[in-house]
């Protein structure tokens, strides 16, 4: 009885094995990253400079203008621009709602560029929007908490971090706060504040977008969002949604008064 138990559990665990192989294969981080990451590099920050900031400075559209066309004086960056990451999500006027930043590109390219806007979930849009947290880099977290309108979206993004969903009935809250100071494949589950219930917490925000080494690429913190719910088995929020964006908000205020460390580099 003994010696089929044995086998069995030897089974079960080759079989979820293989499944966690399957998941992962094709996702490890190159060599070439690898290798800059052994250097001291953050492949989040080549890509910000070499693909978000080369994009910065092209001609795109029918207008053939680029952001920094309007973005620039002197050769340096307007500061409301090298800045805005900080303060993203917030209201914008041609939106008439709270919006990302990744939003506020869109609405630049179609407005002033008068061209398609890149996909949210597009290596473009997201290139772009690295390189504005790039530019950020040591400017502290200010959302707007005390607005009308950021008000209903942080309560909002309250109740989505709360909110069970999914086969296995998980939410942001079960993880980041009931489970917190608690291990989950290997890693310290920690609050996404500066910290939670005596717990000290990572202020997440501060370091999204971030290199993922697994995924070997670039990821926004809403792409990230949507990871975690594959991952808890929940069906995935679209990216730019009233709910997606309620959530950044609310994370990204947890955070505030904390420094951008963007790019980030995360396993």
């Amino acid at each position: 009885m003994r010696l089929k138990y044995i086998a069995l559990l030897g089974m079960a665990v080759a079989f979820s094995s293989a499944l966690y192989a399957e998941e992962e294969i094709g996702q490890a981080i190159s060599p070439e990253d690898w290798k800059l990451y052994e250097e001291g590099i953050n492949p989040g920050e080549v890509f910000a400079e070499e693909v978000g900031g080369k994009l910065f400075e092209k001609p795109m559209g029918p207008k053939n203008i680029s952001c920094a066309s309007c973005h620039t004086k002197d050769g340096d960056i307007e500061e409301r621009v090298a800045t805005a990451a900080a303060y993203y999500p917030k209201y914008d006027k041609d939106a008439g709602m709270i919006i990302n930043l990744e939003q506020r590109i869109q609405i630049c390219q179609s407005k002033y560029m008068d061209m398609k806007p890149f996909s949210l979930k597009s290596k473009e849009n997201t290139a772009l929007t690295t390189y504005l947290y790039y530019l950020a880099q040591g400017t502290k977290i200010n959302v707007d908490t005390t607005s009308p309108m950021a008000k209903e979206y942080l309560k909002y993004g309250r109740y989505i971090f709360t909110l069970k969903r999914g086969v296995r009935n998980l939410s942001c809250q079960v993880c980041h706060e009931f489970a917190a100071g608690k291990v989950l494949r290997m890693q310290w589950l920690k609050p996404l504040g500066f910290e939670y219930n005596g717990i000290k917490g990572t202020t997440a925000a501060d370091h999204w977008p971030a290199f993922r080494m697994t995924k070997n690429k670039v990821q926004t913190l809403q792409q990230r969002f949507q990871g975690c719910q594959k991952q808890g088995g929940q069906k995935k929020l679209p990216l730019g949604s009233k709910e997606m964006v309620a959530l950044e908000l609310y994370v990204k205020s947890l955070s505030n008064g904390a420094e951008l460390k963007t790019p980030g580099l995360r396993r």
